[in-house]
């Protein structure tokens, strides 16, 4: 069976869309015929070791720390002089940097890097041991995040270094800063095949890529299905039957209309503009509620921390960060509406025809999928929530009096959009029957010989 490298693996992430595509992408893997033989991790992706450029240097400080560690732990104060004073100076002297290349220029010199043996040993191993590579785009690249350009530099490794085949898959790729376009630019026309999520990434990047190795498809979160909702609400109105501790889900009632609430990827973060969305989802969720019960839902750990306070203040039911993905996509799905600047939890809702009325993200993944379902409507700002209340209440307001018309259109929509979500794994077939008829073809030769 051939052995594939999966590259950005956000299953370590509590994240409900993390946790949803990874695991719907790592079962089309697996269904295709392909052994997941290592994986690297978001995590490691998002914060990774740093290393010493100068040799001479690197084994001071091999030294250095090999002698502190064998201190008795007794003797805090040597810990503490070392940890304060000596290492913060340490790492300006040293020249101690990320492992990861800042940009295209540095790509070559720090392939040559990993193949020393300097850095990255455990993502060389990885890649010599493979059939191919699949990594799994997401969100991650934008801006110069690490994480985009750690699959970017692993996938030219992959290529020029070790001549496997690579594949990018199940993402969007915001290339407005032109460091990270550059590296895009570059990388993209190398692989086997790239695959965007939606519309406005496949049309960012058109002419960094080739006709022959490129495809819009779907993200992989929209092969879920909610549960069919006369079942699902007979045991799920159970008082408290989704409070998970610390919070608490008392007056969510499913058998009645509710429109949910989530935040935004672009809150709470040190790369975007400061805002404080809690008074604005406050007066929000008071407008709302004239429509319909409002129920809270916080996929992010960021949204926890917005939402907490909201439905404190407010008495609202609030649906966990640690809710199991299939009740997630219960409750969005069965939703009368669905209102938020998250990407993954948008599709999770479409899957079940429930409206979908988009905040800007971090990215500009949520006007995407408008476009990508055909619902012409606005996104709107979320750093603007108390000027933009009014509009996303009506818009929300006549979604719903759509009713299952547009339910249906959504729903029919999301069905397409879940066969084209295999997609994403085109290349794995077409390589699988690649490979079937080689051998057949090589037996038959050996049979007439």
């Amino acid at each position: 069976m051939n052995k594939v490298y999966f590259v950005n693996d956000t299953s370590d992430c509590s994240n409900w869309g993390c946790r949803a595509t990874t695991k719907a992408f790592k079962k089309m893997i697996l269904e295709s015929g392909y052994e997941i033989s290592d994986t690297l991790y978001l995590s490691s992706m998002q914060t990774g070791d740093k290393y010493i450029p100068n040799k001479k240097l690197r084994l001071v400080g091999k030294y250095s720390d090999s002698i502190v560690q064998s201190i008795p732990k007794g003797h805090s104060a040597i810990q503490y002089f070392r940890r304060q004073l000596v290492q913060p100076n340490w790492n300006k002297i040293s020249g101690k940097r990320d492992m990861i290349p800042e940009n295209l220029s540095e790509f070559e010199p720090f392939a040559q890097k990993a193949i020393a043996g300097e850095i990255l040993q455990t993502e060389i191993q990885c890649l010599k041991k493979c059939d191919l590579v699949v990594i799994n785009g997401e969100g991650s690249i934008y801006d110069r995040q690490r994480k985009g350009r750690m699959m970017l530099f692993v996938a030219y490794l992959a290529k020029r270094h070790f001549n496997k085949p690579c594949i990018l898959v199940n993402h969007t790729a915001d290339v407005h800063d032109p460091i990270m376009a550059e590296m895009v630019s570059c990388i993209y026309p190398m692989l086997d095949d790239v695959v965007f999520r939606e519309p406005l990434s496949a049309e960012a990047c058109s002419n960094f890529i080739r006709e022959d190795n490129s495809l819009l498809a779907a993200d992989a979160a929209f092969t879920y299905r909610p549960m069919p909702k006369t079942v699902w609400s007979s045991v799920a109105e159970r008082e408290g039957y989704f409070s998970i501790w610390p919070d608490s889900a008392v007056g969510f009632n499913p058998q009645k209309p509710y429109i949910c609430v989530g935040g935004s990827s672009i809150y709470l973060r040190p790369d975007r503009p400061q805002y404080d969305p809690i008074p604005g989802f406050i007066e929000l969720c008071i407008a709302l509620q004239n429509i319909a019960p409002v129920v809270l839902t916080a996929p992010c750990q960021t949204d926890e921390k917005i939402f907490r306070p909201v439905a404190k203040e407010l008495n609202l039911p609030l649906i966990a960060l640690s809710t199991p993905t299939q009740q997630a996509v219960d409750i969005l799905g069965h939703a009368s509406a669905y209102i938020s600047g998250r990407w993954h939890p948008s599709n999770l809702a479409l899957t079940g025809g429930t409206p979908i009325v988009t905040l800007t993200a971090n990215t500009y993944k949520t006007q995407a999928l408008l476009k990508q379902i055909g619902l012409d409507a606005p996104t709107f700002d979320a750093l603007r929530l108390h000027e933009e209340k009014e509009s996303i209440v009506a818009l929300t307001d006549s979604y719903i009096k759509e009713g299952n018309e547009l339910r249906q259109r959504l729903r029919q929509r999301a069905e397409e959009l879940s066969k084209l979500t295999w997609q994403n794994v085109r290349y794995l077939h077409n390589r699988q029957i690649s490979t079937e008829i080689a051998n057949s073809a090589k037996n038959l030769f050996h049979q007439t010989v």
